[in-house]
């Protein structure tokens, strides 16, 4: 490196002092323009300075370019200063308008002299730059960069003063009139500025030949020639502006069909490499919807060529950053897309618009500069702008260098992809450009910034150098660099979100979440990681896409981005409001939709890495997100709103539901997404032998698609007002029970069992539904949400591997149970929902993480391979695993001793829904920890974790939580007042019992354990089922508030009084018999308090039975009740069947017992002898039947003595030892008034306080 002349350092300190000063006096054009100019001398002093041919040449080059282009300007400027009477920019905006082609010809001669890719002015800047950074001179190609940045600074601001300001009130003045000499000069310098940029290339090599440029100079070749697919685009775009002259319809089909050609040429593209296809396919893919979409979008809107025309010319740039070979070409399709795009976002020209529209084109712009740094510092050290020669050459590079480019590349690209903490400019440009423009900046521009990072980085640098660069633990730098960006974008825009009242804003801060997320999993560099991580860019393309073009429909009916001003929105646009949940429902990555299926791929790799706080922050960003979108589920659907609008129109409508069906897709067959980014994946990093992409496609059971399916045909029998869609509910569940019969073999025998109850519970709770909800609305909406919650529910009983297990897991817990949860609408309905989905998603979050551990570690989602991995797995991660499992499991059936009334499924959903929940849904928490119990090997378990108490600590410690659950509830049940509260505390505290049970793994534990698992599921569902008799009249919520109901109601009163003296433990009833084995198990494994416990909790439940009892059905009729009467068939007719039911099981406990039997024998666990007619297995068992028989007699005898005896009935007033002035309801006790002693105690022990509100506790 050569010393610099003064020419040298004195051209770059002008060029740095000069744009400064320029900047400071950009209010005055005229001072501007002089300062400008006089600065860029300061290329030409630099360019001579450098000693060098090729600088020379690039200095007299760049002066001959600036005479024209500056001249341009400067005329330009001067017609418009003349006509204002004044060179201050606000005197000069006010006039602009007036003379149309003059500042449009101003702005060109502007861009052209900032030196925008596409105008050429830069191609002089690139050589003297370049001569420098050859030279080693980098100090002072860093001082012309940054005069760049600053020269763009009040360039731009100038242009949105001049170009796109207000309309002004004046006349409109005839430009050739108006100086013709001038008008005639500026024409033609700027059409010599279009020919100068169209082919620069001979006033280049005439200069240089004058100077005796060589070859070995090393001009280097910035420009190759450019792919066909850009072509067609951007000549379209051309064209699309005069069509549009003369015909918008015309124009707008002929965009649409050049979009849907791009799509196909690029697709049948085979000279691309696998990145570069599969990124030109989204673009082509978005692009598409977007120019469809816009046909309606842009009908009413001004200036709609001009918006074709850069919509084209935008797809045509990032066609090219797509398909360029080389640095030169990737540079300039940079800033093109750049350019295009900012004047998308600015097309409004409001304020906002342009105030957003600046600060996006600046920090793009000066992304780019600081990256042309970089390409310009790669091609001296390499000799080439070739992605492949660059590659070959960069191991070779000296480590400052290779990390000064490596650096310029990460911050130009990253502030396009929206990184932090460059990111400022998304969230402000997506409120304020069109809708259809927001799609494609959140969905393609963004990752356009992450494919750069991955082209530049992973495939030109490549993961072998990057890691020799440096590394730490398992880690490039640059993959931690990346990943710790893509972490702290992920919280941020997730946290910003939140905080968001404008539509638009709150989607632009998830998208830097989206993008932050699959940064951070890009980062980590592995294959799996790259397959994960791709996938999720594509499908966050479609369905982000998706979710601005919906509220784009929104925006576009109702004129309104605030939230407040969309509340019900999504009601009235249907077909818009399904879409966007759809869309919604795919980024909180739920399935069937495709979110979940690459998110569970890029937890999958991570895990797979070895690194468990990635995805763990992923999940966490997964938990807040959710806090937005279920806000948005309930403002745009549930919230009702003053605006009366109607659909979107029908290109936009269409648009929509083409992306929302590529989404479910998606989901349906996400393998066909996967295996399409695997060869991208395999171009980055080549799998390694031992490592496959797993299968993530759901295994969909007969039963589990005739629910789903049957879910979407009564909907639309509902939605239609067709007759018998209640009915024909009916009727898919039993296909449902039907199919389970036919597939039995696809189940085990514990599943299978399994599987008829969920289907026969449904089928009575569907039956009774039909008379509940004779008088709610919506009931198709509730028996769709109701059968889908039920196929996710069928789908983890027919899992034969994890991921199955735990997708279907997802579908059962999430939105399904979320919609019908919340189905009344009301705000204590919603709040409730709310609370219950996240913790909900919170419990899912563990169970995920922990099935992902064990998973990843096996290599394989069959149950079989984790039995084995179990023997050699790290003791630290199996039990870190199988503790994540457990805790999701656990919360399920909300067995977690701590805030269990923020566990238990609210109380406000309607009440079939409620009881199936209580009695079927909160079953599948114990049913999977028996399933991973027993799938790990009670034996393996106990060698590798070790044991308590003859037990495995898993075990042991579900059977603690429990017992203490169990006891906690049961008191908790006992002191409520709320009608449906007092039913949902007892369920917890008997899910306890069945999860005792099964923790004891003992013969009689299990066999207890199952035995109530089926009995509490008859027990309870009879018990809401007489409940909601009373809330489907009454729609009261306290038991307070009645009174007397046995008279009115015996039927519902007889059933309610069984089941619930049955759950109490009370002999010989079913309830005691499956409770005698859990206190004989308890007892004879000697684990004496975990018995005492669960015997002191069964007084609990009597107490709170006899209470509610009491309250409801005895004593003085209350007035607010006295309309009442008994329910109808429907309703009846399955709460006598289960009553039924109940009655056998109670007297021959085998018909549960023998099938209950096999199941354990089936799971490879010593059993139990028992027969169908037999009594109770165990040490003093006995026969239910005897007791049964005796109480019949007993019973038979009493009421014939009382029949003969002859009696008569004489109603009398009530004795009140005198007092007159008490009416019949103020001697009735309420529930409030008893057990006073006993819940001061209990409430001073659990430190609780009675709840206010509706919920009456």
């Amino acid at each position: 490196m050569g010393e610099l002349s003064v020419w040298a350092w004195g051209g770059a300190a002008l060029l740095l002092i000069g744009e400064l000063w320029a900047w400071m006096h950009y209010r005055n054009l005229g001072k501007l323009l002089l300062f400008s100019t006089i600065a860029e001398m300061g290329y030409l002093g630099l360019g001579l300075g450098l000693g060098t041919t090729l600088g020379e040449t690039g200095a007299w080059f760049h002066l001959s370019l600036q005479l024209v282009m500056r001249l341009l300007v400067i005329v330009a400027a001067w017609r418009l200063i003349r006509r204002a009477g004044s060179a201050e920019l606000t005197d000069v905006a006010k006039v602009a308008p007036q003379l149309p082609l003059t500042r449009l010809l101003l702005g060109f001669g502007l861009f052209s002299v900032m030196g925008l890719s596409p105008f050429k002015g830069a191609f002089s800047k690139f050589i003297i730059l370049y001569s420098a950074v050859d030279q080693g001179h980098w100090a002072v190609a860093l001082t012309a960069t940054l005069a760049s940045v600053v020269a763009a600074v009040y360039t731009i601001t100038v242009i949105q003063a001049l170009c796109f300001g207000q309309q002004s009130d004046g006349q409109r003045w005839r430009e050739w009139a108006f100086g013709s000499r001038t008008w005639l000069l500026m024409v033609a310098l700027a059409a010599l500025t279009v020919l100068l940029s169209l082919d620069p290339e001979p006033l280049l090599h005439g200069i240089g030949q004058s100077l005796g440029l060589t070859a070995a100079d090393g001009l280097p070749t910035f420009e190759t020639p450019w792919h066909p697919l850009v072509l067609l685009p951007y000549l379209s775009g051309f064209g699309l502006y005069l069509f549009g002259h003369f015909s918008h319809r015309l124009r707008d089909w002929l965009a649409q069909g050049i979009a849907a050609l791009t799509l196909v040429l690029v697709w049948n593209q085979t000279d691309l490499d696998g990145l570069s296809w599969l990124f030109a396919v989204l673009f082509a893919l978005v692009m598409l919807m977007v120019v469809v979409y816009s046909a309606a979008y842009m009908k009413q809107q001004a200036h709609s060529n001009r918006y074709y025309f850069f919509l084209m010319l935008m797809l045509g740039s990032l066609l090219g950053v797509a398909t360029a070979d080389n640095l030169g070409n990737f540079y300039l399709f940079w800033e093109l897309m750049t350019w295009t795009s900012y004047l998308l976002v600015i097309h409004p020209q409001s304020d906002s618009a342009l105030r957003a529209g600046r600060k996006y084109f600046l920090m793009c712009a000066s992304g780019a500069y600081v990256m042309h740094f970089g390409i310009l510092l790669l091609h001296a050290q390499v000799g080439s702008f070739e992605f492949a020669a660059i590659s070959a050459g960069v191991s070779q590079l000296s480590p400052s260098v290779a990390w000064v480019a490596l650096g310029c590349f990460m911050l130009g690209l990253g502030v396009k992809a929206g990184l932090w903490p460059l990111h400022s400019w998304l969230p402000d440009a997506h409120p304020v450009a069109p809708s259809s423009i927001s799609a494609p900046m959140s969905a393609i521009l963004t990752k356009a910034g992450l494919f750069g990072l991955l082209k530049l980085g992973m495939m030109v640098f490549g993961t072998a150098t990057l890691m020799e660069m440096g590394r730490i633990g398992d880690w490039s730098v640059f993959g931690l660099l990346l990943s710790l960006l893509g972490v702290i974008t992920l919280l941020y825009g997730e946290i910003m979100a939140l905080r968001q009242d404008n539509l638009k804003r709150m989607l632009a801060y998830s998208t830097l979440a989206q993008v932050g997320e699959i940064a951070a999993i890009l980062g980590l560099g592995t294959y799996l990681s790259l397959v994960g991580g791709l996938a999720h860019l594509a499908n966050h393309a479609l369905f982000k896409s998706l979710l601005f073009l919906a509220a784009g429909a929104f925006i576009y009916r109702t004129g309104s981005k605030q939230l407040s001003e969309l509340a019900g929105v999504a009601r009235q646009m249907p077909v818009t409001g399904l879409c966007m949940a759809v869309g919604l429902l795919a980024i909180m990555g739920l399935p069937p939709f495709s979110g979940f299926f690459s998110k569970f791929m890029m937890i999958y790799a991570a895990v797979a890495a070895g690194q468990l706080l990635l995805p763990a922050t992923i999940l966490l960003g997964s938990l807040i997100g959710a806090v937005y979108y279920l806000r948005l589920f309930r403002v745009l659907y549930f919230q009702k709103g003053s605006a009366r609008v109607s659909d979107a129109p029908a290109s936009m409508l269409l648009a929509l539901v083409v992306l929302a069906t590529l989404v479910l897709l998606g989901g349906l067959f996400p393998d066909a997404v996967l295996n399409w980014v695997r060869p991208a994946a395999a171009l980055l990093v080549p799998p390694p032998g031992n490592v496959s992409v797993p299968t993530l496609t759901m295994a969909w059971p007969l039963s589990a698609l005739f629910a789903c399916g049957g879910a979407i045909v009564v909907y639309l029998m509902g939605r239609w007002q067709l007759p018998g869609s209640r009915w024909a509910a009916l009727g898919v569940m039993a296909l449902a029970l039907a199919s389970v019969l036919l597939e039995s073999q696809r189940y085990d025998l514990l599943s299978w069992w399994f599987a008829i109850l969920i289907t026969a519970m449904g089928l009575a709770n569907l039956c009774y539904a039909k008379g509940y909800m004779a008088h709610s609305h919506s009931p198709h909406r509730f028996s769709f949400f109701f059968l889908m919650m039920i196929g996710g529910l069928l789908g983890v009983t027919a899992s034969e591997d994890l991921f199955n297990f735990f997708a279907f897991w997802e579908l059962m817990s999430s939105w399904t149970l979320y919609f019908v949860i919340i189905h009344e609408e009301s705000e204590e309905a919603l709040g409730e929902g709310f609370k219950y989905f996240l913790f909900n998603l919170v419990g899912a979050s563990a169970l995920f993480l922990g099935v992902v551990m064990l998973t990843a570690y096996s290599g394989s989602f069959s149950f079989e391979a984790l039995q084995a991995a179990t023997a050699f797995m790290p003791v630290s991660w199996l039990a870190l695993a199988l503790v994540l499992v457990m805790a999701g499991l656990l919360m399920k059936a909300a067995q977690l001793p701590l805030r269990i009334d923020v566990q238990m499924h609210p109380p406000t959903a309607p009440t079939p829904v409620s009881g199936y929940i209580s009695a079927v849904l909160l079953k599948s928490g114990p049913y999977g920890v028996l399933k991973f119990l027993t799938a790990l090997g009670v034996t393996t378990l106990t060698a590798r974790l070790g044991g308590i108490a003859e037990l495995p600590w898993l075990a042991y410690g579900v059977a603690v939580i429990a017992a203490v659950t169990l006891l906690y509830a049961g008191a908790m049940a006992m002191v409520q007042t709320g009608i449906k509260r007092l039913l949902i505390y007892s369920t917890v505290s008997q899910l306890g019992y069945v999860l005792l049970g099964i923790a004891l793994l003992s013969p009689l534990g299990l066999a207890g354990g199952l035995m109530h698992f089926v009995n509490h599921m008859l027990l309870k569902n009879m018990l809401f089922m007489a409940a909601g008799v009373i809330l489907a009249q009454a729609h009261l919520e306290s038991l307070d508030d009645l009174g007397g109901l046995g008279r009115r109601m015996p039927v519902t009163f007889g059933v309610f009084l069984f089941a619930g003296l049955s759950l109490s433990g009370v002999p010989p009833l079913n309830g005691f018999a499956s409770k005698w084995l859990i206190y004989q198990a308890s007892f004879q494994s000697g684990h004496y308090l975990l018995g005492l416990a669960a015997l002191m909790s069964s007084l609990f439940t009597l107490a709170a039975v006899l209470k509610f009892a009491h309250v409801a059905f005895m004593g003085q009729l209350n007035p607010k009740v006295a309309h009442l009467k008994e329910a109808d068939w429907s309703m009846r007719l399955p709460m006598l069947a289960l009553m039924a039911v109940s009655l056998i099981v109670g007297a021959f406990p085998g018909m549960v017992l023998v099938p209950v039997a096999a199941v354990i024998d089936s799971l490879g666990m010593a059993s139990i002898s028992v027969s169908w007619l037999g009594g109770l297995p165990g040490n003093g068992g006995w026969h239910p039947a005897t007791l049964t028989l005796a109480m019949a007699l007993l019973a038979w005898g009493c009421w014939g003595f009382y029949r003969l005896s002859n009696p008569q009935r004489q109603r009398v007033h009530l004795h009140a030892c005198g007092v007159e002035d008490i009416d019949a309801a103020q001697a009735h006790l309420p529930a409030s008034s008893l057990y006073e002693s006993p819940k001061a105690l209990i409430r001073a022990i659990t430190r609780t306080k009675p709840s206010q509100g509706v919920n009456h506790e």
